[in-house]
């Protein structure tokens, strides 16, 4: 079969199984996250149908393209109120949930390399390894969310956190690789980088929010509406990401702002008289394109996950194990960040289930070799191990609170 029928089948296939894991996901409540990763490890690992190596440069840049339009989703369809509702909640839980998942980590990798299971390293590599696998991922939880009919104000809570530990990731995985590179580190240093990327993303995000209504008023109605749109947000992520800001919360800070232009224009009207405001607010088509566009990107990045799974019985055990200490951990994080909430079971248990790893991860877990950490040369099968396990667990998680609530709603 010559290589571009067998893509074209490829694209077929997973398209048809997209379709098919949103209607079971529907009626069964398993995430359709499951059937595509597999297929991604039945294409690559276990068939060699499509080879990880040729995509694997691919992944850092579709992986922004999915992170951009799957969190611009969220933001767009968020309220400004709820969000100021639930961001103390959630830096509580991103900062608690962070910590606890990278020390634990690189607990569970020391104790690893104690028993000869994998190569000995000092500790600051575990924790470098713990820091890059400490954040949850907002291009796995969203859909998710979204698919899963789960409270607005749960799904808040996980999109406010999963933007922030991108930003904990990136910066506390940054550190460590100076410290065993070089052996110093400034820790006022490392507190400013961090206030400085949030502060960048944050700014530049709002501000290009801002700058986009006159652009929305202007294509309000138009078949170009999401494209411009979409656009528009590339653009704004590119110029976080060179500015030095954290790209996730520009963009959900963009979104929301776009998302929320009905109250942003009482705002000014002391200030300017704008007519047809409803013009500025994202019009039915082009959400529903979006929205098109999403399950597309949702498609082809859970099955390009599934297919760097490194296919080695040492490798997938210890993901396995590192998935399973991601979630026993994140257990205390959500009982503190949410103690004294009014949350039910069920919404505590998505809470607690939600630590999937994703985008940030699987780019972080190229960094080290990069910038010539020694012994690096492994990082990234053992994080894509992780990740992949991580988001299958994930799935199975989610699918049993949801059936738990709906067992006991039927019991009531």
């Amino acid at each position: 079969m010559d290589p571009v029928t067998q893509m074209i089948l490829l694209i077929t296939g997973l398209l048809i199984l997209g379709t098919l894991g949103e209607v079971v996901f529907s009626r069964t409540g398993i995430p359709d996250i499951i059937w595509l990763v597999s297929a991604g490890i039945l294409a690559g690992p276990v068939l060699d149908l499509v080879s990880a190596d040729m995509l694997r440069p691919i992944l850092p840049f579709f992986g922004a393209f999915a992170l951009v339009t799957i969190l611009s989703s969220g933001g767009l369809h968020l309220k400004i109120s709820e969000v100021a509702d639930s961001a103390p909640r959630a830096l509580e839980l991103a900062l608690s949930g962070f910590f606890f998942s990278m020390l634990a980590m690189a607990a569970f990798l020391w104790s690893c390399a104690e028993l000869g299971y994998i190569r000995q390293h000092g500790w600051m590599i575990w924790l470098m390894l713990g820091a890059v696998l400490g954040g949850s991922s907002s291009v796995v939880i969203i859909p998710t969310m979204a698919a899963g009919k789960v409270e607005a104000r749960v799904a808040d809570l996980l999109s406010v956190e999963s933007s922030i530990t991108d930003a904990l990731s990136v910066v506390v995985a940054l550190v460590c690789v100076e410290l065993v590179l070089s052996g110093e580190v400034s820790v006022g240093g490392s507190i400013l980088a961090l206030l400085r990327a949030v502060g960048i993303g944050l700014g530049l995000g709002l501000l290009g929010g801002l700058l986009f209504l006159p652009i929305a008023y202007v294509i309000h109605g138009k078949t170009s509406a999401f494209p411009v749109l979409l656009a528009s947000l590339l653009l704004i992520y590119a110029l976080i990401g060179l500015a030095g800001g954290n790209g996730a919360l520009g963009i959900l800070a963009a979104s929301l702002l776009i998302g929320n232009s009905g109250l942003v224009v009482r705002r000014l009207e002391r200030y300017v008289q704008i007519r047809q405001t409803e013009r500025l607010q994202v019009d039915e088509n082009a959400m529903a394109f979006h929205g098109q566009v999403i399950f597309l990107v949702k498609s082809f990045f859970f099955f390009l996950i599934g297919l760097m799974f490194p296919l080695n019985l040492k490798l997938v055990v210890l993901g396995i194990a590192g998935a399973l200490v991601l979630l026993v951990f994140r257990v205390p994080a959500t009982w503190l960040s949410l103690w004294g909430a009014d949350f039910s079971r069920r919404d505590k248990g998505v809470v607690a289930v939600a630590m999937p790893r994703g985008l940030a991860a699987g780019v972080l877990s190229a960094m080290p070799l990069q910038m010539g950490v020694p012994g690096a040369e492994n990082f990234s099968s053992g994080v894509f191990a992780v990740i992949v396990a991580s988001i299958l667990l994930f799935a199975l998680g989610f699918s049993l609170v949801n059936r738990s609530a709906k067992a006991k709603r039927i019991g009531e």
